[in-house]
């Protein structure tokens, strides 16, 4: 009977931990909230099933596909390597248990029974830390479901995971095949102690299971700094947008444009980098400072004088040259900012997208006289997002152009104002939206 009660446990332990494991650790999705309860209440109600038919070893095997599967269904895309991921799983939960549940009877050369007891009180303690979880850390769920959602595992963590959970498989079996091999052995507990294996398997659990810990714990840590990194710069970003909008608000000419441009600069990169287009800059990091530094790309603005910015005809030859001096105001600016910062990657984009956003792909542009690749791409991609939206909007000396005459100059200055491939990824990104 005690035996029964064991493996009922060890089954809905492993169960409850490989669906805690892959939410909390992993940080995997759940499907939509009604269809994730649903979904587990199917597999709770499947593996007992398959226990009272198969035995435990199957349901453990059934309990650890339907946690792949539930990955699967949460994910929006690369689904089917969701079943993949529950290699690490058994070692993970392995390297958590068997130090606790298998070592100290051992070491301790308890009875069957008293082995048996041991374990259920170990289970019971189990049962009561869940059900504190449950009730207690509520707040922390909703915290984590609200902050963490969109978070990802980064591939070192996911290697480190995986080596973890293979080592830990490899080691806790290894354990648990030697303390059966011994314990069925007559003369078990004088071998033990006379090979010195009491010592080498106790420090080397206790190793493995702090080792474990440590892991999950460091990721735990490194998912809360991640956040927390991702809410300042987020709030960076805020003051960064709200800074330009500031100047821009002096331009009765282009209301919201700093935004509008940001859109287009980061539809540009994103479409160049799926072509794998300039492949050796566009990292993902690298798309995420353009798209945080366009917004400064006119910054130097602040130093053109209203009655230039705002005049309502045509800007005479002196006043041309006037308007054109924002872009080394700009760079001017933002290269001070710099040294009163600090170095920093999006600071120096964005130094490169207002020095240069003018610049010509055959170097009849401003203020260098730059041409071709010597431009930075963050400037030559705010380069075609620039000019459409000047070309679509209204300002005080003209009328909003349509997209038809807009999308014939952006395609006819490919190659003397843009570069072709960014002007190709243009045109590819608005056909998709």
């Amino acid at each position: 009977m005690e035996t029964a009660i064991l493996e009922i446990l060890e089954t809905t332990a492993i169960a409850v931990s490989s669906f805690l494991i892959k939410k909390y650790i992993f940080l995997e999705p759940d499907m939509e909230a009604k269809k994730q309860r649903l979904f587990y209440f199917v597999s709770f109600f499947l593996i007992g099933i398959v226990f009272l038919i198969f035995g435990k070893d199957i349901a453990i095997m059934t309990t650890l596909f339907m946690t792949g599967l539930n990955i699967c269904l949460g994910r929006k895309k690369h689904r089917l390597r969701g079943l993949c991921l529950m290699i690490p799983f058994p070692g993970i939960i392995s390297g958590l248990s068997v130090p606790i549940l298998l070592v100290p009877p051992y070491l301790f050369t308890f009875s069957v029974h008293e082995t048996q007891i041991y374990q259920l009180v170990v289970y019971g303690v189990l049962s009561v830390l869940l059900i504190l979880f449950y009730v207690k850390g509520r707040n922390w769920r909703n915290w984590f479901r609200e902050n963490m959602q969109h978070r990802s595992l980064q591939k070192s963590e996911k290697y480190l995971l995986w080596v973890v959970g293979i080592l830990m498989l490899f080691f806790t079996n290894n354990t648990a095949i030697q303390i059966a091999v011994y314990n069925e052995n007559v003369q078990a507990t004088s071998v033990i102690h006379e090979q010195g294996f009491v010592s080498f398997i106790g420090i080397s659990s206790i190793s493995a299971f702090i080792m474990t810990i440590t892991i999950i714990i460091l990721i735990i840590q490194g998912n809360k700094r991640s956040f927390y990194h991702e809410q300042i710069s987020g709030m960076q970003s805020g003051m960064i947008t709200f800074m330009a909008e500031v100047v821009e608000n002096r331009d009765d000419n282009t209301g919201g444009h700093i935004r509008r441009t940001a859109e287009y600069v980061e539809r540009i990169a994103k479409e160049l980098k799926r072509q794998g287009v300039y492949s050796n800059i566009l990292t993902d990091r690298y798309v995420s400072n353009m798209v945080v530094a366009a917004p400064l790309h006119d910054i130097g603005k602040i130093h053109i004088p209203d009655v230039v910015l705002n005049k309502p005809g045509k800007l005479t030859a002196e006043e041309f040259e006037i308007m054109k001096s924002h872009s080394s105001a700009g760079e001017e600016l933002l290269t001070h900012a710099k040294t009163e910062l600090g170095e920093s990657e999006y600071l120096n984009m964005a130094v490169e997208m207002a020095a240069y956003h003018h610049e010509w792909w055959n170097g009849k542009g401003y203020p260098y006289g730059i041409s071709g690749e010597e431009i930075p791409l963050c400037a030559r991609i705010m380069a075609v997002a620039d000019v459409f939206d000047a070309l679509t909007s209204k300002r005080c000396y003209k009328n909003a152009m349509s997209l038809e005459k807009a999308y014939a100059i952006i395609r006819e200055e490919s190659g003397t104002h843009f570069d072709p491939a960014v002007v190709d990824a243009f045109f590819a990104a608005e056909a998709e939206n």
